[in-house]
């Protein structure tokens, strides 16, 4: 029977399995951790949908758009900060 795990923060999918008879990893998983990664780190929507191999930008932002999100509220959190800094 596989077991299949996933490393919180690290690695955003399930990579490793455990079977009976050993330890493999598939390299084609980390393609999310890739994805969300870029993003975070700022790369352009376009840039990590050609890096993909997605059709269009929209496909990708479809997939990994949950990391917007964030990034819009960790931003509106350091907007908020500069702000009341300035005041």
């Amino acid at each position: 029977m596989a077991q299949t795990i996933a490393l919180e923060g690290i690695i955003s999918c399930s990579v490793f399995h455990f079977h009976e008879d050993g330890f493999i990893f598939r390299f084609h998983e980390l393609r999310p951790s890739y994805a969300v990664a870029a993003i975070k780190s700022g790369d352009d929507i376009k840039t990590v949908q050609s890096n993909l191999g997605h059709a269009t930008a929209s496909f990708t932002l479809d997939i990994y758009g949950h990391v917007t999100e964030q990034m819009k509220k960790e931003r509106a959190d350091r907007m908020e900060q500069f702000i009341q800094n300035a005041s």
